[in-house]
C-alpha cells in the first residue's frame, strides 16, 4: 500500500470549503434570529384584545343587522308619555365632561383612593358632573353608573 503523498491543492481546497461552510451557517444563523426577532416585535406591537370580566357594565346591547329586519322595531314613545325622571336627573347636572385620560378612570364609591371601585370609564367618553368635591374629585353619572372619579388633569370640561 502506497503512501498518500501531501498535496497542498487538496489541503486549500479543503481549507476554503472549511471557511465557506462557516460563513454560510453563520449567515443562516443570523438570518433566523433576525426573523425570529421581527415576528416576535410585530406580535407585540398590536394591542390585545380589551378583557371583559363579570363586573364590568353590562354592554349596550347591539342588535344584528339580521335580526333588525325580522324584528319589529320598538315603539318610541310621544314627547307627552316621556318619564319625568329623566329631566328631574338632569336637573341635577352640574355640566359634562370628556375623559382624556388614555386608559380610562376608575369610578369609586366616594371621592378618594381609600373607596372601593364600582365601575370604570373608557377613554374620550362624555360623562355627566353631579358634584364637585375639592379640586380633584368628580361625581359622575354614565349609562346609570354614578360614582366619583379624579376629574383634576384626567377630563376636559364641555360647553
Amino acid at each position: 500500500m502506497a503512501a498518500k503523498r501531501f498535496n497542498p491543492s487538496d489541503f486549500l481546497l479543503g481549507l476554503t470549503k472549511l471557511v465557506i461552510g462557516v460563513a454560510i451557517s453563520l449567515l443562516v444563523i443570523s438570518l433566523a434570529g433576525a426573523a425570529t426577532a421581527r415576528y416576535f416585535l410585530t406580535q407585540l406591537s398590536s394591542l390585545p384584545e380589551r378583557p371583559v370580566y363579570d363586573n364590568d357594565s353590562p354592554a349596550k346591547p347591539q342588535v344584528a343587522s339580521t335580526d333588525a329586519a325580522s324584528t319589529p322595531a320598538p315603539e318610541k314613545p310621544s314627547e307627552d308619555e316621556a318619564p319625568e325622571a329623566s329631566t328631574v336627573d338632569d336637573a341635577n347636572v352640574l355640566y359634562q365632561v370628556k375623559v382624556t385620560y388614555g386608559s380610562g378612570l376608575l369610578v369609586r364609591s366616594g371621592p378618594g383612593n381609600e373607596y372601593d371601585s364600582v365601575g370604570g370609564v373608557d377613554y374620550d367618553e362624555t360623562v355627566d358632573v353631579l358634584e364637585e368635591s375639592g379640586e380633584r374629585w368628580l361625581k359622575i353619572r354614565v349609562d346609570g353608573l354614578e360614582g366619583w372619579v379624579r376629574g383634576k388633569g384626567n377630563t376636559e370640561r364641555l360647553q
